[in-house]
This record gives structure tokens, C-alpha cells and sequence, in this order.
């Protein structure tokens, strides 16, 4: 699956992390193209540590980096998944999910990992809904998500069948 992250700070890193862990191809995006490498690097870090300390093979450790790609928006318009992590602002998310409405393939679903926003509002409006994927920190660690559906979500998109 090609899962799209953005915002490359602890949250979003983290999320880009678990889901290439899990085998994933992952594009992490943030506002900045560098910021996104930021992410990416911090991740390699944590991953280093790991082998440093004998809880992961190097080999295991290149496979996950390498299956992250960094970039702006853009990059996810091929994704079957995407994941928002950026600040807590609505309009922010707002504004986002527009834009990431427009450019995403149809069949691509959208997430959010807003803890305390409506699913529903960041959703109003768009051509598809939104669905909530609050992931607990460290997400790489936590196997925790706490999925949210919003007045127009679907069944489907909150179920296990894709």
C-alpha cells in the first residue's frame, strides 16, 4: 500500500515510521521539502539507536528508510492512504484537505490524526470523507489507533476490508 504522511514532525515522523515498518511505502511530505528530510533523518536516527544497541539489524533498519520518500504534497497523489499530522488549527486542516481532495486519486482514503477536532467539519465540503486515525506517541511503539468516523463516513472506510 502507498500511504501518504503529512507533517514530518514527531507525530508525523512517527506514523511514516509504523507504517514503514509494517511494510508500506510511505511518502512523507511536510510544507518544506528539507523539513520533510528532517523527519526522515530523525527516523534513521531513532533506527540507528536500535542497531546501536543490538534491538535491530542493520539490514532491517535501511529496508524502513528506504521505503520512505520525501517531498511536498505532491508526492501523494498516487497514495491509497493519507494520513494529515499537521498543527491542531481547523482552518489549517481545512485548507489541507481541499487541496489534498483535488489532488489525490478518488479511491484514496483521507485521514486525519486530529485528537480533538470534528472529523466531520475538517470533512465538510469535499468530494469524499474524512476519517479520523489518532495515533498515540511514540507511534513506532504504540499499538494503539484510535479510528474516528465523522457524520459522513462511510462504513466501509473505517472497516478492515482494504
Amino acid at each position: 500500500m502507498k500511504v501518504g504522511i503529512i507533517g514530518a514532525g514527531t507525530m508525523g515522523s512517527g506514523i511514516a515510521q509504523a507504517f514503514a515498518q509494517a511494510g508500506n511505502e510511505v511518502f512523507l511530505c511536510d510544507i518544506k521539502a528539507e523539513w520533510a528530510e528532517g523527519g526522515k533523518a530523525k527516523i534513521a536516527k531513532g533506527l540507528a539507536g536500535r542497531v546501536a544497541k543490538g534491538k535491530m539489524e542493520q539490514a532491517d533498519a535501511d529496508a524502513i528508510t528506504a521505503r520512505i520518500t520525501t517531498g511536498t504534497n505532491e508526492i501523494v497523489k498516487d497514495c491509497d492512504l493519507v494520513v494529515e499530522a499537521a498543527l491542531e488549527k481547523m482552518d489549517l486542516k481545512k485548507e489541507l484537505f481541499k487541496q489534498l481532495d483535488e489532488l489525490c486519486k478518488p479511491e484514496c482514503i483521507l485521514a486525519s490524526n486530529t485528537s480533538s477536532l470534528s472529523i466531520t467539519e475538517i470533512g465538510a465540503g469535499l468530494s469524499r470523507p474524512v476519517i479520523g486515525m489518532h495515533f498515540f506517541n511514540p507511534a513506532p511503539v504504540m499499538k494503539l489507533v484510535e479510528v474516528i468516523a465523522g457524520e459522513n463516513t462511510p462504513d466501509e472506510t473505517r472497516t478492515d476490508e482494504h
